[in-house]
């Protein structure tokens, strides 16, 4: 209940303040966004999915798993979502924005967990969080709330303007930019947040408290490079209005569908450069 005083909160304070445009990204040249160009998006996403759930039952990968072995990983999985944010927030702005930024998310968002279940399962039988073989249904069923996001959050009207040509970098720099955050934002922050965190919280609490947690520290990662020299609370809304709410929409069509290939396929769309470029070269 907290965390979703915290997620209500946020927009309410944007609103009261006035702050309802703000920059849809980090990256120097960002297009701004506005309030609900940020949130209309993700809540059509979650009704949807709350409402065309098509007859899937609703599975836990971790259901044969020992719940004490569960409760531990869980605590790694958290110890880690915490000192990323931490961590980066101390380095200075070049190292923290640069490789190492990329380098510290493999260590702690891969390395370390997978090493740590390791050692923390000691010959028990491995039971995985990531379901990777996906039935043609749980591909189906998620189609109408992504394409629904899809639509409203790069296509229509409420789509954030593209960025300037000019903020781009050159072709050869995009491509393995591109490629780097593809790997590690699209790919890796889902398998961590939602496959990894998301699913070990949802075996020991429950759904909804399990994605709230999951969202606030997804939103949480993003606070070192989203805080600017304005109002540290309005920043702080912000962030919890656009990467909160966003992992809410995520970790829902996890929790619902299982399907990690289809959450990691809206998490590119939201970060890679190529979607927006093709976009306008279609006329959007």
């Amino acid at each position: 209940m907290c965390g979703l005083a915290v997620l209500v909160a946020a927009p309410l304070w944007l609103l009261l303040t006035g702050n309802t445009s703000f920059p849809g990204s980090s990256d120097e040249g960002a297009p701004p966004m506005t309030l609900w160009q940020a949130m209309l998006p993700p809540l059509v996403g979650i009704v949807l999915t709350r409402v065309l759930p098509l007859g899937l039952a609703e599975t836990d990968p971790l259901s044969r798993s020992p719940r004490a072995l569960v409760f531990r990983q869980m605590w790694v999985l958290l110890v880690a979502a915490l000192a990323f944010p931490i961590v980066i927030a101390v380095l200075p702005t070049g190292i923290s924005r640069g490789l190492w930024y990329a380098i510290l998310k493999v260590l702690l968002f891969l390395v370390v967990p997978l090493v740590a279940f390791r050692l923390l399962r000691r010959g028990q039988p491995h039971s995985a969080a990531v379901v990777v073989r996906v039935p043609r249904l749980r591909w189906l069923a998620p189609l109408p709330a992504v394409l629904a996001w899809f639509y409203l959050s790069r296509v229509s009207s409420l789509a954030p303007p593209p960025y300037p040509a000019a903020a781009l970098p050159d072709p050869v720099t995009l491509a393995v930019v591109s490629l780097v955050t593809l790997l590690t934002a699209g790919v890796l922050e889902e398998i961590f947040y939602r496959g990894f965190l998301q699913t070990r919280l949802e075996s020991l609490l429950g759904r909804w408290p399990a994605i709230t947690v999951a969202s606030l520290l997804f939103a949480a990662m993003h606070l070192p490079t989203h805080l600017h020299s304005g109002s540290v609370v309005t920043g702080l809304a912000t962030v919890l209005v656009y990467q909160g709410l966003f992992g809410v929409f995520c970790g829902y069509l996890w929790s619902r569908y299982r399907n990690i290939w289809i959450v990691i396929a809206v998490h590119i769309v939201v970060n890679l450069a190529y979607v927006d470029l093709l976009l306008g070269w279609l006329g959007r």
